[in-house]
């Protein structure tokens, strides 16, 4: 058993190093892409009437440690002595916030490692990168990694504190996936991305921003 689990823990390791290492080849070739830049000039207004921010009260910054018992199907789980339970890397938030776009009521604040509600000056900062920056350039095509392992969110709550939307973010992928096709980063230049997670790491977001594990 003890063997086992050092392969199993093994082949972790190599699948994490493969992943930096594609990281970092899309990194390098994220400093010839165009930059960001105000390519808009919407204000603060006319960002605020955009969904979802028309209808959210609360937009929080969060990370997401992954942890099996965190899944709906496995709360409760009584498991055997011994028993392995493995999952590739960002399976777990993927399955997660899958199952919270099925039924947003299953949102557990106590499942996330670190939540920042923003203030006006950090959401204004986020619709200004949203709606206002992008690129000039035509049919650009934005890298990412080939392999995804999500840690971070942006969530929407609207009046009534109900999440009702999300983004859910590999910084390191350089990828996204979305809670409906309304809501969306838009022009997505080389550098957004990268913007965004200076934001998370102003908020005082850490995990999946400072650190990895």
């Amino acid at each position: 058993m003890f063997t086992f689990f050092k392969i199993i823990l093994m082949i972790f390791r190599i699948l994490v190093t493969f992943c930096l290492l594609i990281s970092f080849i899309n990194t390098s070739a994220q400093e010839e892409e165009p930059q960001c830049v105000k390519i808009k000039n919407f204000s603060v207004e006319e960002r605020n009437q955009d969904y979802p921010f028309n209808k959210a009260r609360r937009v929080v910054f969060a990370s997401f440690k992954e942890n099996h018992r965190k899944l709906l199907k496995n709360k409760g789980r009584v498991y055997e002595k011994g028993e392995i339970i493995s999952y590739v890397e960002g399976k777990i938030m993927q399955e997660y916030f899958d199952s919270l776009r099925v039924d947003f009521t299953r949102y557990n604040p106590d499942d996330f490692e670190e939540k920042v509600d923003l203030n006006d000056d950090q959401k204004n900062e986020l619709t200004d990168l949203i709606f206002n920056f992008g690129t000039k350039k035509k049919n650009l095509t934005v890298g990412g990694a080939k392999c995804y392992m999500p840690r971070n969110a942006i969530l929407f709550f609207n009046e009534n504190d109900e999440l009702f939307g999300f983004l859910e973010i590999c910084f390191q992928c350089n990828g996204f996936r979305k809670s409906n096709k309304e809501i969306d980063l838009y022009d997505r230049c080389g550098e957004k991305l990268y913007l965004l997670k200076e934001q998370f790491a102003k908020a005082g977001i850490k995990y999946g921003i400072e650190k990895e594990f």
